[in-house]
């Protein structure tokens, strides 16, 4: 069986989880980094990141459950297994973990219960469930309008009205290009198709239970809210840092990949010899 197509010029290959097929892509060598993208985007979003990181680390990207090229229906409650069965796939015993926005509960959870195999935690632009979001009401998620309009058909709609929001500011040239190429391609299934019970959305304290280096990080433009949980995340972790990209919003990996990918190396090349030195 032939592999899914491949999206960033690396090898990929189908990983068989509960419900259907996860759509994997690899590049690069090194110790094993796994890139989790955030709602209404794919793997694609992780370009710059290919290019310039994968000269010292395996860089896997996925399709997540419900988007992209997976086949398996969304399903927040499975994909924490679904990442160590992606990692056992491939031979991984251990590997650093990327959780960007929706995918960062997945990520939190994931390395809390699987300690032993996460070196290390990014967490990038992401929400947690007991950080209240005080901030402007057009600056919210209106999943439920998303909702009804999905399941109405009404796809055009919720496109233009997401690609407006505050959460997808800062794009331009390529960054856009490829941002809205990756929102023509989102049909939506995560929230047409009923997902079942979800998994709980991570905490503080689940942050504070989490024993390995955890970088948190956003941009300085991204919503209040945002802000305000990437200074909680890296304050609550125990080995735990944040960082504001300057002048960059959500999408800070897209729109200033070289401010972006220098803190994430210099992170966890520190994790991996502090790791190696233990």
């Amino acid at each position: 069986m032939s592999g899914p197509e491949a999206r960033l010029g690396g090898v990929t290959r189908w990983v068989g989880v509960a419900g259907g097929r996860i759509a994997v892509e690899v590049s690069g060598t090194g110790p094993a980094l796994i890139l989790l993208h955030g709602w209404t985007l794919d793997r694609r979003m992780w370009a710059a990141q290919h290019g310039a990181l994968s000269s010292r680390f395996q860089m896997v990207t996925l399709d997540r459950r419900g988007f992209g090229q997976s086949t398996a229906p969304f399903a927040p409650s499975h994909e924490g297994d679904d990442i160590v069965r992606i990692a056992d796939a491939l031979g991984l015993d251990g590997f650093a973990l990327i959780g960007m926005s929706q995918a960062g509960s997945a990520a939190i959870l994931c390395a809390r219960h699987y300690r032993d195999r996460v070196a290390a935690l990014v967490l990038q632009g992401i929400s947690l469930a007991d950080v209240p979001d005080t901030g402007p009401e057009d600056e919210r998620i209106p999943l439920d309008s998303y909702t009804r309009w999905a399941r109405a058909g009404r796809l055009g709609d919720l496109r233009a009205h997401w690609q407006r929001h505050a959460l997808m500011a800062g794009l331009s040239g390529a960054s856009r290009d490829r941002c809205m190429a990756m929102l023509v391609d989102y049909d939506a299934r995560d929230l047409i198709a009923p997902a079942g019970p979800g998994a709980p959305g991570a905490g503080r304290d689940d942050v504070r239970d989490l024993p390995m280096p955890v970088l948190a990080i956003t941009g300085a433009r991204d919503t209040a809210w945002r802000r305000q949980v990437t200074q909680a995340a890296g304050s609550c972790a125990p080995d735990g840092r944040a960082v504001l990209i300057p002048g960059a919003g959500h999408l800070c990996n897209m729109t200033h990949p070289e401010a972006y990918n220098a803190e994430v190396k210099a992170f966890l090349l520190t994790a991996a010899a502090h790791h190696a030195a233990a």
